[in-house]
């Protein structure tokens, strides 16, 4: 009998300390974003967002009225030139780019940029998304 209770005490003294700390957690701030791009580049900037949102403290959603920003995103296929010996001696192979220029909600240009040289789409839009959440959180002071 002994052992129930001991086995009971400790089961409320982990659970009240468990809500503390979760209680005494930041939150997250959810950020209404309207991204402008074609409906896969935007799903894939929204997804990376939120995949790295959390290390900020940020959780992205899509608004197409009422929004914090709004991201005009697009990805590219570039060629760049080859050094030769990387790329099976020398001439050209195929990249891809991403860009992203970055407004208010009053529509003023916060900021832009473009990440270049990925292998993939994916490569240049989790490229993108980090200098964005970097770069907002420097805005807010963070």
């Amino acid at each position: 009998m002994k052992i129930f209770y001991l086995c009971l005490l400790i089961a409320a003294c982990t659970s009240g300390f468990a809500q503390k700390a979760s209680a005494d957690a930041p939150s997250v701030e959810t950020v209404k974003v309207k991204i402008e791009g074609s409906e896969l580049d935007r799903r894939m900037l929204l997804e990376r967002l939120n995949a790295h949102g959390p290390e900020r403290k940020m959780k992205f959603e899509l608004a197409d009225q009422e929004f914090d920003y709004r991201i005009v995103f697009e990805t590219e296929q570039e060629t760049a030139l080859s050094n030769g010996w990387r790329h099976g001696g020398g001439g050209t192979y195929n990249t891809s780019s991403a860009s992203a220029d970055v407004y208010d909600a009053r529509g003023n240009e916060l900021f832009k940029f473009t990440r270049r040289l990925r292998a993939r789409d994916s490569g240049a839009t989790n490229a993108v998304a980090k200098e964005i959440l970097h770069r907002l959180r420097k805005l807010q002071g963070h």
